[in-house]
């Protein structure tokens, strides 16, 4: 297999909810209540139109984890940010390979302590946007984008190297109907933009416009190729993105039309998050999945648009379940909510690793009740940069910094390094169990049999059931440096350099076909990685190689 083809959560948590809405956000002390059913879901939600939007269960976006209530304290801004050095203001609008991340508000005070080395591109989040093209000049995102944190913020990752964007964000449907149909709003909101990121240094602008439907597609489409114009007209150099759903490029009757938006973008940030539709374990559900799942979304986004106008998403976020023991066959017992990483990083419990849908995940008891949590991790995101690399799309980001614990481990992996020490264990045989329910929870299973519309369809009511799940290992690509066996991660070309080669790989082996006729060529050079402290990069270029690829392993 692939190294990063990600399949969606198994039917056994009770993950059929494609784009799980937050329940309750333990994350600076607030959260965000779910519309989700109020039993869990066994299997993937039943499919209405056929339209691959209406599998999605309000999808939350890049609403994550903000707080409904309270701000934090911030002091306005005494020192302007320093604007980006000459290399990056005056350089193409995105960098070879992204890492996009995005810094919410209410993430501001803890800022200092961001890792931003390895990032490309730093989005904040967010001033809104009103019906009629005005920024919201009031409000935490305003005092945010008006604070001293967010001025030394922009001054740090400049000097790391990276772009700051300005994230201008509706989340109104009644706003965006508005927004989209008026003929005044393209040029107020040009208007509004260009001395705004003048004012703070910033070095574009990102396009947070979360809506469903497809009545605004055309308005939509006129109002962001109108300010992309107005603002490139203004600099050039200024990058723009729009976030857009892991759904959207095979989906004519959403929100976003994504061929027509391409020209007017210099890349799309997909929010892949938490993907899933529940599928069992079977060989009618391969490891890929003939459902929806990251390798979908890439396939879909890479047939509509150049692959380097695509930005992979992916979570600083998890979701927890009560289940009825701490097993991977676990059934759920009640809702899932949604989990800021740093609470499972933090906690000091085991880390095991899920090969089937490519993820972290643990189980621990509160009282007598157990629960399991599933979150990328840092092998996880490892996994997501592997199949961006192997799409040669523009590169990866996360929502959302400040959410996270071991930055340096979490950005690397991004980065596409492999985490040290690999992927956690299998996780417990068995448990005890959480005290019986004095409820039945019956649920309804779907099945699809095909990777984008449905046509069709078979349900079943069953109670609720033990599923086994099937593992497959990664590819495995090793060689021999300084006399020990190295674990290599592939990045692709181009994705980091060296200026003094360590000396040379040799006895390279590897299960993957694309790269097995480099077993047979000359030992490869090895170089310290220019960009990932603590990781060396082996380079293979051809012609002297039979292909161009680089892989990196820890030093």
């Amino acid at each position: 297999m692939l190294p990063g083809l990600r399949r969606p959560i198994d039917a056994h948590l009770g993950w059929g909810l494609l784009g799980l809405c937050c329940a309750l956000v333990a994350f600076l002390g607030a959260g965000v209540w779910s519309p989700a059913p109020a039993a869990p879901r066994l299997g993937p939600p039943a499919v209405a139109g056929g339209s691959v939007s209406n599998m999605r269960v309000a999808a939350v976006g890049n609403r994550s984890g903000a707080p409904v209530v309270g701000t934090p304290a911030l002091q306005p801004a005494t020192t302007p940010p320093v604007a980006a050095p000459a290399t990056v203001a005056a350089g193409p609008p995105l960098a070879p390979r992204e890492n996009f991340a995005f810094a919410p508000y209410w993430t501001l005070p803890e800022s200092a302590g961001f890792t931003l080395t390895g990032l490309s591109t730093l989005a904040y989040f967010a001033v809104g946007v009103e019906p009629n093209g005005t920024l919201d000049e009031s409000g935490p995102g305003w005092n945010g984008y008006e604070s001293q944190a967010l001025s030394t913020l922009i001054t740090r990752a400049h000097a790391a190297g990276a772009r700051v964007v300005l994230t201008v964000n509706d989340f109104s449907q009644d706003s965006l109907n508005a927004l989209t149909s008026s003929p005044s709003a393209p040029a107020t909101l040009a208007a509004a933009l260009i001395p705004a990121l003048q004012a703070k240094n910033f070095d574009g602008v990102n396009f947070d416009f979360e809506g469903a439907g497809s009545t605004d597609q055309a308005g939509l489409t006129h109002l962001i190729s109108a300010v992309s114009g107005a603002l490139k007209a203004a600099d050039p150099h200024w990058q723009v993105t729009m976030d857009t759903y892991a759904s959207s490029a095979g989906d004519p009757g959403g929100f976003f039309n994504i061929a027509a938006l391409a020209p007017s973008v210099d890349a799309f940030f997909v929010m892949a998050y938490e993907m899933n539709l529940g599928a069992t374990a079977s060989p009618a559900s391969p490891l890929t999945s003939g459902m929806f799942s990251d390798l979908t979304t890439l396939a879909q986004y890479t047939a509509a648009v150049p692959a380097d106008k695509v930005i992979l998403g992916a979570p600083f976020f998890g979701i927890d379940w009560p289940t009825d023991n701490g097993t991977m066959p676990a059934d759920a017992t009640g809702q899932a909510t949604d989990i800021a990483e740093a609470q499972t990083q933090d906690s000091g419990r085991p880390v095991y690793w899920d090969p089937v849908t490519g993820t972290e995940w643990t189980s621990y008891l509160v009282g007598t009740q157990w629960h399991e949590s599933y979150y990328e991790g840092a092998y996880g995101l490892y996994e997501v940069a592997q199949l961006a690399a192997r799409y040669g799309v523009r590169g990866v980001g996360i929502w959302a910094l400040g959410m996270e614990a071991n930055q340096d481990l979490m950005i690397a992996a991004l980065d596409g390094a492999m985490p040290p020490g690999g992927p956690g264990g299998a996780g417990p045989a068995s448990t005890s169990s959480s005290p019986t329910s004095t409820s039945t929870t019956t649920s309804t299973s779907t099945t699809t049999t095909t990777t984008s519309t449905p046509t069709s369809t078979s349900t079943s009511t069953t109670t609720s059931t033990s599923t086994t799940t099937s593992t497959t290992v990664a590819s495995d690509i090793t060689g021999t440096f300084d006399g020990t066996t190295r674990q290599l991660s592939a990045l692709g070309p181009g994705s980091v350099d060296g200026p003094v080669s360590l000396g040379t790989l040799t006895n390279f082996s590897t299960s993957d076909q694309a790269f097995s006729c480099l077993a047979h060529g000359p030992p490869l050079p090895v170089y310290p990685s220019g960009t990932l402290n603590g990781y060396d990069v082996v380079v293979a270029t051809a012609p002297a190689d039979c292909i161009t690829e680089e892989f990196i392993f820890p030093s």
